[in-house]
């Protein structure tokens, strides 16, 4: 479920740099709004001249009338092309808006720390991405029609107003009323859509979990289970929108009583000044028309409103992605040698947001070319001490070094360009060469192939349909489980790493395949040094020795005679 104490700048605020790359396009679209708002005048203005001139007692010639015809043609057909030009804006600002979102979470998801993680699903998150569409909706709609109204009506009124001073009196009153519509009726309207946003995204998510755990929800009691939580968060998304409904209501409520309201004020006022003589026929004419188009435009402010709020919901929730707190970027390079790296564990304490302390002072050393075996039961820190390795996680005291460098002061690209880890099956939707090669271009077909012999998967990719580039499922099909996690073995030596971290990769495969394996993994010759998590005693025997976790102060055990003398 999405973490409701999220905390960052407010949806207003993320909303200019969204859009200051645009200020251009934005500039054309308030002139052509303008534009659009002067022209739109032509009718009230024609209106007005025609029945001056009837009231005046002139007599109508059908020149004159032709004449007008044509000059308000000309005018509603420049305010017409305007607002194409508006609308093919709006879609440009549209299009740009997507890639600029896509290519900002596609840069910083890869980057994103580790422990961040550890208090959000990344997949359930990376769901708010879809809100960018919302954004695109919303977006157009208020560029399209709220700039449009607002100058509008500053327009209208300004020219209303010239006609009579009681008229200014009647815009100020009408100004007011409609300020008091926006700001003290729609007080709170932003939070209770964020709030059904939120419940929302947490139906999305159960919806997912059902097809993320499919097993689980087949049991016996699974099915009435994933009905009954799906009821439950569908209630909560109900009763937030139906909190978020009731400020909108209430503004279209009040935005039609005010159109009935000002209409038959602006009539009696309007009638009164004509029979005063201090107003036209055609000015009153002229002037309900102006203030009909006004306030009926303030009645479709009414979508315009919930696309501004949905478009402050959407904001916020992409602000849950962006605000995801990024690794370092800096940091010195690290030199390449043709060995394998060396290790240090030095005097490591860490532990996770409201739970235990993992390690409690765990020191160790690791030569060039070790083969170390990581034991300890489950919550031991096998993971964790492969993540510090990795440079995914920052121990809270002490430090861990790779060929006597603090690992803090690596540039963490380098780092990982020379340290592969498998922790799992992360097959992705791709073809196998691109799930092995992963972009880097120093890998050829030549190392690929030569990674997929040595996991002993050679011969089974090349009788796939099309080879290594046949098209992978999210997970690996159609390789099978096992097929999936010696492919990732494959991604990781193909790099040639000079230290190579296993957790319990090899536990996971059938015992005929890790024994094909160990010659690889195990060979002396090999670039890397080997770390490897498991409890399998096989496993352990083939390595140097051993870390057991739940001894951190121990020193390393030597498990057999498998250490090499130098």
């Amino acid at each position: 479920m999405a973490d409701h104490g999220h905390r960052g700048p407010s949806p207003i605020r993320r909303l200019w740099p969204l859009l200051a790359p645009e200020y251009r396009e934005i500039w054309l679209l308030i002139i052509y709004a303008t534009g659009i708002g002067i022209l739109s005048l032509a009718v009230p203005i024609a209106i007005d001249t025609l029945v001056s001139n009837v009231q005046g007692g002139n007599e109508l010639m059908l020149q004159p009338v032709i004449l007008l015809m044509f000059m308000l043609l000309f005018c509603l057909g420049l305010a017409a092309g305007m607002r194409a030009m508006s609308t093919y804006l709006v879609e440009l600002i549209q299009r740009r808006v997507f890639v600029r979102v896509t290519a900002e979470l596609a840069y910083r998801l890869p980057r994103v720390c580790q422990d961040a993680f550890d208090r959000h699903h990344g997949p359930e998150l990376v769901n708010r991405f879809f809100d960018v569409l919302t954004v695109q909706k919303a977006g157009a709609t208020l560029l399209l029609d709220g700039v449009t109204i607002v100058l509008q009506a500053i327009i209208g009124l300004i020219l209303v107003s010239l006609w009579h001073p009681y008229l200014l009196g009647y815009n100020i009153i009408l100004l007011v009323s409609m300020s008091f519509l926006i700001w003290l009726l729609g007080f709170g309207a932003i939070s209770a859509k964020i709030r059904e946003s939120y419940a929302k995204y947490a139906v999305a998510n159960w919806l997912e979990e059902m097809v993320r755990h499919p097993i689980a929800f087949k049991l016996s009691t699974g099915r009435d289970y994933a009905l009954e939580r799906a009821d439950d968060l569908t209630q909560h998304y109900l009763d937030m929108r139906v909190k978020s409904f009731r400020v909108l209501f209430r503004q279209i409520t009040f935005s039609l009583v005010l159109q009935a309201v000002t209409s038959a004020a602006l009539f009696g006022l309007g009638g009164w000044l004509v029979i005063m003589n201090e107003l036209s026929i055609g000015q009153l004419v002229a002037a309900e028309l102006i203030v009909g188009v006004l306030v009926g435009s303030f009645i479709k402010l009414g979508k315009s409103l919930e696309s501004w709020y949905d478009l402050m919901a959407a904001l916020d929730k992409l602000g849950n992605l962006i605000d995801l707190p990024l690794e370092r970027s800096t940091g010195e390079p690290m030199a390449y040698l043709e060995r394998p790296l060396a290790v240090e564990i030095r005097k490591v304490r860490f532990h996770y947001e409201h739970a235990p302390e993992v390690f409690g002072g765990l020191s160790a050393k690791i030569r060039p070319g070790e083969r170390v075996a990581l034991i300890g039961g489950s919550g031991a820190g096998k993971s964790t001490l492969m993540d510090l390795l990795l440079g995914l996680r920052t121990p809270d005291h002490g430090h861990v070094s790779l060929d006597g460098i603090d690992i803090r002061s690596l540039d963490l690209r380098d780092v990982r360009s020379q340290v592969a880890s498998v922790a799992g099956a992360e097959a992705f939707d791709g073809t196998v060469l691109d799930n092995i090669r992963l972009g880097r271009e120093d890998v050829t077909i030549q190392d690929i192939q030569n990674a997929l012999d040595a996991v002993d998967l050679l011969e089974p990719v090349m009788e796939l349909p099309e080879g290594l580039n046949t098209r992978l499922v999210t997970g690996g099909p159609p390789l099978s489980g096992g097929q999936t996690r010696r492919l990732m073995l494959a991604r990781a030596i193909a790099g040639k790493p000079r230290l190579l971290l296993l957790d319990e990769t090899l536990d996971a495969l059938d015992a005929p395949i890790r024994q094909r394996l160990f010659p690889v993994l195990f060979d002396r010759q090999a670039p890397w040094t080997l770390i490897v998590a498991t409890r399998d005693p096989e496993i352990i025997a083939m390595c140097d020795r051993a870390l057991d976790l739940n001894r951190p102060n121990t020193a390393l055990a030597s498990t057999n005679n498998h250490q090499d003398d130098d």
